[in-house]
């Protein structure tokens, strides 16, 4: 058998998993990874969202990053 199988089933998409293929700790951060997808798309969030995110890691980055890093290589 495959690891796992999508079934469409009428308005549900139906995924079947091996158990023997997946360890469980990557299933469930998959699951959450899944919910928190899901609740982004519903949010409305686009790219200029993402445009803003990236600014801020970049400036944050800018400000403390050789400092983090410093600490980082001890």
């Amino acid at each position: 058998m495959d690891n796992f199988v999508i079934e469409n089933s009428g308005d549900q998409m139906v995924l079947k998993l091996n158990k023997k293929g997946f360890d469980e700790n990557y299933l469930i951060s998959l699951v959450k990874r899944l919910q928190m997808e899901s609740l982004a798309q519903k949010s409305g969030f686009n790219s200029a969202i993402m445009s803003v995110a990236e600014q801020i890691n970049q400036d944050w980055w800018n400000e403390n990053g050789e400092k983090f890093l410093s600490e980082v290589k001890k």
